[in-house]
């Protein structure tokens, strides 16, 4: 992450592709937890979600096939505000800082298992995609996003139990977009 913050000096302007060319290893970790971090707070700003949505399910595909993947062209030449992303990653350092008492080596069969991180993977993408939704529902970001945060976490600092805890966070987000969606089928009499 330092070596982020450092590349970004003197610059108004990083491509994602940049990013991510930056943050390889555990970049992707890291990169889970800066992108579902804003939507883990109760403030949501409208729009948002769908393309973080998507970068995040691309990432999870990372994340499930453990090798590089193909990124659409207008994603890596995505460019951001280098104070954002600055912004971002100072949360992201001073979060995992303060997160590092709790968070610690545990349960490591849940982070190496390369059958596990597939899941791990296919899971993010299938939250990313709930996240990607634009629904007009306050706090459904936020349904999606905490277990992909405490994935991204669990992935960061090899802990398995914030994996295991994301893991449950994610049927609590299954079971009530589910509830939305019968919810909605009655309303419209479906």
């Amino acid at each position: 992450m330092e070596l982020l913050l450092d590349n970004m000096k003197n610059q108004e302007k990083i491509k994602i592709g940049r990013i991510f060319e930056l943050l390889s290893g555990k970049g992707y970790a890291t990169l889970l937890v800066m992108f579902s971090l804003p939507f883990c707070l109760p403030l949501q700003i409208p729009g948002f979600s769908t393309p973080f949505g998507i970068i995040l399910a691309f990432l999870g595909l990372r994340v499930a096939f453990a090798r590089k993947i193909w990124w659409p062209h207008w994603i890596l030449k995505k460019k951001f505000s280098t104070k954002h992303v600055k912004l971002f990653a100072e949360k992201t350092i001073q979060i995992a800082q303060k997160l590092s008492k709790i968070l610690r080596p545990r349960l490591l069969i849940f982070v190496h298992n390369p059958l596990a991180c597939r899941l791990h993977g296919l899971l993010i993408f299938y939250l990313s995609i709930l996240l990607a939704l634009p629904l007009p529902i306050p706090f459904s970001n936020m349904l999606a996003a905490i277990p992909i945060l405490l994935i991204g976490l669990g992935l960061l600092e090899d802990d398995g139990t914030a994996i295991l805890l994301g893991y449950t966070f994610a049927l609590a987000c299954s079971l009530a977009f589910f509830g939305l969606y019968l919810m909605g089928r009655a309303q419209f009499g479906l």
